[in-house]
């Protein structure tokens, strides 16, 4: 049963809670919003996840109304450079970058208490049985700790003259086992706080 309840729990934590925005920021004083073009870039070394985030953002942003394209359309077996990207703005006249960038990945325990409680003091009620039954938990400790992957990742989005950022976001993800789904999910977070900014229509 306790096997079972913990596998429930951790269904739970993963499938309800998967991903989420941990911090938001948004330029007021800029002008151009919603935008109107971007060049997207996951910075990261798995071709694979690259290309599925890459390709996953700039599905949500062409539904934006945003004319948006991946960099690993254009350079598809390496990360573009700096140069590389400069290139292609000044090109295109793209007017934004959106930059991912992994931040950590950190392993946490979580502790889920048991059925049996610790001492809790003296008590006018206080008897040699809750005494002893209390005592007797810290002895056959029932509670558990169950460890979790946490990824965050860094988003922003600059614009091309200025340099600067305009909009900025961090997210964290629990135990990013199934790449696809994730990915999806944060995407569309991401849009919906986008939205929310201004960012895009």
């Amino acid at each position: 049963m306790r096997v079972i309840f913990i596998s429930l729990c951790f269904l739970l934590l993963t499938a309800c809670a998967s991903s989420n925005l941990t911090s938001s920021w948004v330029d007021k004083t800029y002008t151009k919003m919603p935008i109107k073009s971007s060049l997207v870039v996951a910075m990261s070394d798995n071709l694979r996840i690259r290309r599925i985030f890459e390709d996953d953002m700039v599905q949500d942003l062409q539904a934006k109304g945003v004319n948006a394209i991946a960099s690993s359309q254009l350079f598809p077996n390496r990360l573009p450079s700096k140069s590389d990207i400069a290139g292609y703005i000044k090109k295109h006249n793209t007017q934004t970058v959106f930059v991912a960038k992994l931040v950590n990945i950190e392993e946490k325990n979580i502790n889920y208490p048991g059925s049996r409680y610790g001492y809790g003091g003296y008590s006018s009620g206080l008897s040699f049985n809750n005494y002893y039954n209390n005592s007797y938990s810290y002895i056959y400790d029932d509670s558990y700790t169950v460890s979790y992957e946490f990824v965050n990742v860094e988003f922003t989005l600059f614009d091309t003259q200025s340099h600067k950022p305009i909009w900025s976001t961090s997210s964290e993800s629990v135990d990013p086992n199934n790449m696809n789904d994730i990915i999806a999910e944060l995407t569309h977070i991401l849009i919906e706080n986008m939205q929310d900014n201004g960012v895009v229509r």
